[in-house]
């Protein structure tokens, strides 16, 4: 039998390969004859090779031959062939030591049951198809055994799919014999409509791997690698068009027939489907035979795979394009890779908010840096729900269930540069003129370490947060209940002032330093006409509780936070007054 040795198909160059004794051949001829394919050489030339194409079958039933289907393999140590599905280069014995005998001219063909199948050369001089009953099988060189591609080599080796794929086109009678090393791991389509017995594939054990055309690929059960694949689980990859996923589908036998009646693979719940979601098909490189291979069998679009794999070239409203387009329907999370023509790529974790909340199913649209107008300090990233970029502006911006706003990344978050993705974030907004340095730099001015820091308020806001930080010492204390909500908007500079220093409590108070932006009347005109904008030098109002109206603002009283000395946000204030000596700003309140 041919062994399995036959898909290393590298030669090396050097003495022709010689034939077996036994058959009558004085010397190498290097003829046109002899080898087709090389050119008869001049004496001290070196051979050279001609670009005619390998012959093509077109079928290996010994009953649908016809004289186009013969094969002149005369003299060669290894032979190509064309199918419809594609190339085939066989060797004639011991990994192409020997070569073909002289006048091997005949069809490749398949010897069905009750032969053992396999496929044999049937040598028919001069090559006519209507003499194949009177042809004589190739041996190999011992004289005796058939030469033949095996039935283990049909079902487990790579460099003979495109043979494995014509015996399934023309309905052979070709089983494997079930067991699981001799499974085929080469499907060589996920599309349902095309899949043949050939295509059945085993998944068992924790990291199983499958051959594509395109490539190999790695598969695994679940997230937990330690988690492998239930034992013995036979039946088809295939790509399902419903839920844009790359699924399993279980059969009790190779009968492609039954692949409706077959069930998907469910993970360790027992409700949930095993599949590999498009985003992760279209954006990971671990999965990329399993793109190539969907757009080989033209289940998917190029197109499809760039609004999934989420890579966009600006995030400038003015200068989208359509390739920009993002498809977020369902996911919990993922990750944008921003790519400027002239500036370094960076990636952008997008996430939809607390588990298990995820984007809604028609989450398509464009990433967006939205810029109130005259208002830069609340500048956000946004997403513009839209299905093409021509009705961006008649799009609008994507709403999460339970919040009063958009889902957004906000400037006043990234300034703070907590997370990794902040800094290449912050550095391409500046370079593309999206957001001004000084308002990122006044954004990232939270923090005091000294009585005279100062840090941003912003008016629009309800709550204030300052942290406060000595050393390795640090916490955060929080005004609420600030004055301007819904009346103002804009931005100012502020920093502490000490209202009050008992032995037991430190009261502090906010004064306005600088005015940044504003202030800028944002209501319908309802404001009570002793309403007190925001001045430089002056104190941030307070709030008092009405019995009938409930907690109202007081503009004649002063905003302020008692801190007790003893807790450990009075403990770290303590120090930074301790560090600021008289360089501190005191009001005594009356």
């Amino acid at each position: 039998m041919w062994p399995l040795s036959y898909v290393r198909l590298g030669a090396r160059a050097g003495v022709p390969a010689p034939y077996h004794p036994s058959f009558s051949v004085s010397r190498w001829v290097a003829s046109s004859t002899a080898t087709p394919g090389i050119a008869v050489a001049k004496a001290g030339s070196r051979p050279v090779m001609s670009r005619a194409k390998p012959p093509r079958i077109s079928t290996l039933s010994s009953q649908k031959l016809t004289d186009a289907d013969s094969v002149d393999v005369s003299g060669k140590s290894r032979f190509n062939i064309r199918t419809p599905f594609g190339a085939v280069k066989l060797p004639y014995y011991g990994s192409g030591k020997y070569r073909f005998p002289p006048d091997t001219r005949g069809f490749l063909y398949f010897t069905a049951p009750p032969a053992v199948p396999s496929i044999r050369f049937r040598i028919v001089d001069g090559g006519n198809s209507s003499d194949f009953d009177h042809g004589r099988d190739l041996l190999l060189p011992n004289g005796l055994t058939p030469w033949n591609v095996s039935q283990n080599a049909i079902v487990k080796a790579q460099r003979v799919v495109p043979l494995r794929r014509l015996l399934a086109h023309e309905g052979s009678e070709f089983r494997d014999d079930g067991s699981t090393t001799s499974t085929a791991q080469w499907p060589q389509t996920l599309d349902p409509a095309r899949l043949t017995c050939l295509d059945t594939v085993m998944l068992s054990g924790k990291n199983p791997y499958l051959d594509l055309p395109t490539g190999r690929v790695y598969l695994a059960y679940t997230g937990d690698h330690r988690i492998g694949f239930p034992e013995h689980t036979r039946g088809f990859l295939y790509f399902d068009l419903a839920s844009l996923s790359v699924r399993f589908r279980i059969l009790g036998g190779h009968d492609v027939i039954e692949f409706k009646r077959g069930s998907d693979l469910l993970l360790l719940d027992g409700r949930t489907p095993w599949c590999i979601s498009f985003h992760r098909v279209a954006s990971w490189n671990s999965y990329a035979p399993i793109r190539e291979q969907l757009l080989l069998d033209n289940l998917v679009s190029k197109q499809q795979i760039r609004s999934h794999v989420y890579v966009v070239s600006t995030l400038d409203h003015t200068r989208l394009t359509d390739a920009d387009l993002l498809d977020l329907s369902g996911l919990a999370r993922c990750e944008v890779s921003v790519a400027p023509a002239d500036r370094e790529m960076f990636t952008l974790p997008v996430r939809c908010g607390e588990s298990p909340s995820r984007f809604p199913i028609d989450a398509r649209g464009f990433l967006y840096w939205h810029v109130p107008e005259e208002n830069p300090y609340d500048a956000e990233l946004r997403f513009r729900r839209t299905e093409s970029l021509e009705r961006f502006a008649q799009g609008h911006d994507l709403w999460m269930p339970g919040r009063d706003r958009p889902w957004s990344l906000r400037l006043r978050g990234l300034a703070r540069q907590a997370a990794s993705h902040s800094r290449p974030l912050l550095e391409y907004l500046k370079q593309a003129g999206l957001a001004d340095e000084s308002v990122i730099n006044h954004h990232a001015k939270t923090t005091v370490t000294h009585m005279r820091d100062v840090f941003l308020v912003r008016f629009r806001l309800r709550s204030l947060s300052v942290r406060l930080r000595v050393g390795t010492l640090s916490c955060h204390i929080v005004f609420r209940g600030m004055p301007w909500v819904d009346i103002y908007s804009g931005a100012a500079l502020a920093r502490l002032v000490v209202l009050d220093d008992t032995q037991t409590t430190v009261r502090l108070g906010l004064r306005i330093v600088t005015m940044l932006d504003g202030p800028r009347m944002n209501c319908d005109g309802k404001v009570r006409s002793d309403a007190v904008p925001p001045k430089v030098g002056h104190l941030v109002p307070g709030r008092r509780y009405n019995r009938d109206y409930g907690p109202t603002n007081s503009w004649s009283t002063v905003r302020s936070l008692g801190l007790r000395k003893s807790s450990k946000e009075g403990k770290v204030l303590l120090k930074i007054m301790g560090q600021s000596g008289d360089d501190m700003d005191t009001q005594r309140m009356q």
